[in-house]
């Protein structure tokens, strides 16, 4: 077996203090959250994006829906907007009417009437 030099000494000391620092910054991103990221209650993430989609009066906020829409795609607004809805039931929107409700013959595109 060689002798181990200085050099041989000071790589070993090296990689080891590469892998331990990886380790530690590995470590640091596990919790599963950015490393400077707010933390949130649950509560707080819900009246956070309650005042994205919705306006104070309930009306559906058209800008701050595009703006998530555009931040969390598709699929990650429609999970945030059923906990919404479900955490606030009085923003949920009413059911459409049934068919039996609507009043009047059924229109055509253009507007007229169904033969």
């Amino acid at each position: 077996m060689p002798r181990e030099t200085l050099l041989d000494d000071i790589a070993e000391d090296i990689a080891l203090w590469i892998d331990q620092t990886a380790e530690e910054v590995a470590a640091a991103f596990a919790p599963g959250r950015a490393p400077f990221a707010a933390q949130l209650t649950e509560q707080q993430k819900l009246d956070y994006y309650r005042e994205r989609i919705f306006n104070p009066d309930g009306s559906p906020n058209s800008q701050g829906r595009n703006e998530e829409i555009a931040r969390l795609g598709a699929e990650g607004f429609a999970h945030v907007y059923q906990a919404v809805v479900k955490a606030f039931p009085e923003l949920k929107p009413p059911p459409p009417p049934a068919p039996e409700d609507m009043i009047g013959p059924p229109l055509m595109p253009g507007g007229s009437e169904l033969p």
